[in-house]
């Protein structure tokens, strides 16, 4: 492209009204590149300009209020400080291209009621309008068809491979909501005041990394039906519902964020094959909560002061197992100052509970109504009630078991397990744990040797309940049945028809 637009001048890219460092940072974008840069003016017509640049092109937003457009080629767009307003059915910025890039802009959103977004789409039709190539129509307008389904979105992202980075939205429905797409990175921005702020759907390879979501109505972020997502380094606040929510996912990662104040701080709803590590959870009343998902990782996250006061007794949990979840692997984790410290609840099976640092909890651990979950290697200190086993037939130690801080035996022959059984304080179970450890563990972890360990010890069969025996024979304590045990498939998902926990975003 060889075209010097009227408002483009060296005085518009040295203004000095914006951050300095944002300034350094796009002049080493403009000198690395031998795309063509045109600044636009606040009330200049950015949507022209897009319509008139060649793939590749740098356009700069100057610092002021520009208005809404589409992005329907691959650019980068940079602002200085530029301000946007949406609108009911109108996003600021609607991405309909490959390879876009996006910075530095703040966007002011709308949530406004579902029967404004039924007058908007009556007054459209009634008018005979079917879109255009401009104006809030534009936005909306798939294949000549208004879309019905469109949340009142900051951002629309349709197409692969973007960025939206140093982007500010406050007070929309949806701060971004993006779509079977493949490739989006949001950096460094914030999310405040949303009904959501993050909203994604049926999209694979979706990073998001340093952001705010903070005071959204429903979730901070939602992903549903997405696959190889990654979050990092994010915090989300005092969002009513969820923090981080994913839905029938696989392959996320969900590493070293902060959520607190959220109702569920991490939710991984029917979500196989994924993990969460290294995040602060506290003040939630879940840190951390599964439900119908399998093969997952949780492991040294730390939960602490998950207590709500609008709950009688300051009601919260560390991390909840729920409805059907199996094979999640949960070790090397703090739980410290919640009402559970850790749960297990619902006809969940075959999860190991390992190496945990769990104290001061009012229940340390709480399983109720389960079978063939393992528990072992944990540190129980100074919980009120270190362990509660109602309902279930759970594996409380292999060739080892749990340190407690308030096991009274002894260790006589020196072998660092207590010679005699400690017995689980609380539920109908009559749960004991045969080895329990005289001093806290500190050893290493090796899933794969979990893994084996479940194989190996989980053996009770529900349907044969009333012929359990326990075989306390040699070194090893496992529950044994007259028939084999039903083969598990790794990957069903099951379903049962009210979990105790149901998703209301």
């Amino acid at each position: 492209m060889n075209m010097v637009w009227p408002w483009c001048s060296l005085g518009c890219a040295t203004s000095g009204t914006e951050h300095p460092a944002l300034r350094i940072a796009i002049v080493l974008v403009l000198l690395s590149s031998p795309a063509l840069a045109l600044h636009i003016l606040p009330g200049q017509d950015v949507q022209s300009a897009i319509y008139s640049a060649s793939p590749g092109d740098i356009l700069i937003l100057e610092a002021g209020e520009h208005r809404p457009f589409v992005v329907d080629r691959p650019l980068t767009l940079i602002g200085y400080g530029a301000f946007m307003r949406s609108d009911v059915q109108s996003p600021a910025i609607t991405v309909r291209s490959d390879s876009v890039r996006i910075e530095g802009v703040s966007i002011a959103g709308v949530k406004r009621p579902s029967e404004e977004k039924f007058k908007y789409y009556m007054e459209r039709y009634q008018g005979g309008s079917s879109g255009g190539t401009s104006g809030i129509s534009t936005s909306v307008t798939f294949a000549g068809h208004l879309r019905l389904d469109l949340p009142n979105a900051a951002i629309l992202v349709f197409g692969r491979n973007v960025t939206l980075e140093n982007i500010s939205v406050r007070d929309a429905e949806v701060g971004v909501f993006a779509e079977d797409l493949n490739g989006l990175l949001i950096n460094n921005s914030t999310f405040q005041s949303c009904k959501t702020g993050v909203l994604v759907l049926r999209s694979s390879n979706v990073s998001i990394i340093s952001t705010e979501m903070i005071d959204c109505e429903k979730a901070g972020l939602n992903a549903s039906n997405s696959r190889a997502f990654t979050v990092t380094g994010c915090r989300a606040v005092n969002n009513t519902h969820a923090g981080l929510f994913f839905r029938n996912c696989e392959d996320i990662d969900v590493r070293d964020n902060t959520l607190s104040k959220n109702s569920e701080g991490l939710v991984f709803w029917g979500t196989n094959h994924s993990s969460a590590t290294g995040n602060q959870a506290d003040l939630n009343y879940y840190g951390i909560l599964l439900a119908g998902s399998h093969n997952n990782t949780i492991s040294g996250n730390t939960l602490v002061n998950n207590r709500r006061s609008e709950i009688v007794g300051g009601f919260g949990v560390g991390m909840s197992i729920q409805a059907n979840s199996s094979y999640n692997l949960v070790f090397k984790n703090t739980a410290s100052n919640n009402y559970n410290g850790l749960e297990i609840t619902e006809n969940c099976q075959r999860n190991a509970l390992c190496a945990n640092n769990i104290s001061r909890n009012t229940h340390g651990v709480r399983l109720d109504k389960n079978w063939n979950n393992l528990i072992y290697r944990n540190n129980f200190v100074d919980n009120v009630i270190s362990a509660y086993d109602n309902q279930t037939k759970s594996i409380w130690n292999t060739t080892v078991g749990n340190y407690y801080s308030d096991y009274r035996g002894s260790d006589g022959d020196g072998d660092g397990m207590g010679d005699t059984p400690y017995t689980i304080p609380k539920g109908s179970s009559m749960a004991t744990d045969y080895r329990p450890l005289v001093m806290p563990f500190t050893g290493d972890i090796d899933t794969e040797k979990i893994l084996e360990d479940i194989k190996r010890y989980a053996h009770y069969n529900p349907e044969e309940g009333n012929t359990i025996r326990v075989d306390e024979s040699g070194a090893t304590i496992r529950y044994t049945t007259r028939r084999a045990p039903p083969v598990f498939e790794e990957n069903t998902n099951t379903v049962v028809e009210r979990p105790p926990f149901t998703p209301v975003l």
